[in-house]
């Protein structure tokens, strides 16, 4: 990947700041270079996508190897948004009546002299590529025009970009099952207590539901439902609840069918509602009979009608005695049960 222009490394940012002076002088490529800079945005977006569906050896894995793949990612999107292969940026052009003129001026400088109605997309990018070299004076102004004004600067861009950022950390967390492991572990260890199991059975249950937290269901913005154990949300369910397709077997073949789910805001929460869900719901009672054998209660719960899949129970057991899990909770909790 070659970088033809210092303006082509994306972490030259004087380029924010030329870009923002010839939106000021009116330049007429000002809109266009805003449009290519969302269009980067997208790219990154899609490149995150990409690497979280892909299988990676955890072995490999590092936060080293995390920040240098980050950074090629975003000189990747640049450069790529530079070539205007995509048409994004020429489609965000189109949307924006007499861009070449006014459009990138009015969304970083509200003294522009003839204000457009800029796409948020668009007002975003210009104040969040130009907040590294000039922190915006008019960000007080800003936040008294409110989210619904056609000039949007300073804090309200700025906490759009953080919370869609936080939403990213959290779930990119949870791509090393580490720290899904220490995440989970404090709030397993007191809903196993009420259960009469292990906490590592109840991680390693979870860790099957969710592929180690990688799979855990999200909403449309991105935010996890946190949904460890598969609950599906029923008519009597009144919390926060999401549909999602799911594998189930029916006479067995595995098919696919949408359910609704039930969502969480955060892990000990649901916890805490399958220790409700198990406790309260009279088939279960087999299992919670079950109290310090394991196998036992995954068993039974299997029987009971928890999961559909036939092999549910071994695959548990397989995580529980799993090297990943034991060697994790070794170095949380020394003296942990040994299932090896």
């Amino acid at each position: 990947m070659a970088i033809n222009t210092q303006a082509d490394f994306f972490l030259n940012f004087q380029q924010f700041g030329e870009m923002k002076l010839r939106a000021r002088e009116n330049s007429e490529d000002a809109a266009a270079t805003v449009a290519r800079q969302f269009e980067g945005l997208f790219v990154q977006q899609m490149l995150a996508a990409m690497r979280s569906a892909a299988r990676v050896d955890d072995a490999q894995q590092s936060s080293y190897m995390d920040f240098y793949q980050e950074m090629y990612d975003k000189q990747l999107a640049q450069t790529i948004a530079g070539q205007d292969r995509l048409g994004v940026a020429k489609m965000i052009m189109q949307q924006i009546p007499g861009a070449e003129q006014t459009a990138a001026a009015t969304a970083i400088d509200p003294a522009a002299a003839n204000p457009v109605s800029v796409p948020r997309a668009v007002q975003s990018v210009a104040m969040a590529t130009a907040a590294p070299v000039e922190a915006a004076p008019a960000a007080a102004a800003a936040a008294e025009a409110g989210p619904g004004s056609s000039v949007v600067l300073g804090r309200v861009v700025d906490d759009d970009f953080a919370e869609v950022a936080q939403i990213e950390r959290a779930n990119k967390r949870w791509h090393k099952p580490d720290n899904f492991i220490a995440d989970v572990w404090p709030e397993a260890r007191v809903a196993a207590q009420q259960l009469g199991v292990s906490p590592e059975l109840l991680v390693a249950q979870s860790a099957l539901e969710t592929g180690w937290g990688r799979h855990t269901m999200k909403f449309d913005d991105g935010r996890s439902s946190y949904n460890l154990f598969g609950i599906k949300a029923g008519g009597d369910w009144q919390g926060a609840a999401l549909k999602r397709q799911s594998l189930e077997y029916r006479d067995g073949i595995l098919q696919h069918q949408v359910s609704r789910f039930r969502a969480y805001g955060s892990p000990a929460d649901s916890l805490a509602d399958y220790v409700d869900f198990i406790q309260t719901s009279p088939r279960y009672q087999q299992a919670l009979s079950s109290a310090g054998n394991d196998q036992a209660y995954i068993r039974a719960i299997q029987d009971a009608g928890y999961a559909t899949d036939p092999r549910y129970a071994d695959k548990v057991i397989g995580i529980l005695r799993g090297e990943l899990l034991q060697q994790t909770l070794a170095g949380i909790n020394p003296g942990v049960s040994d299932y090896g």
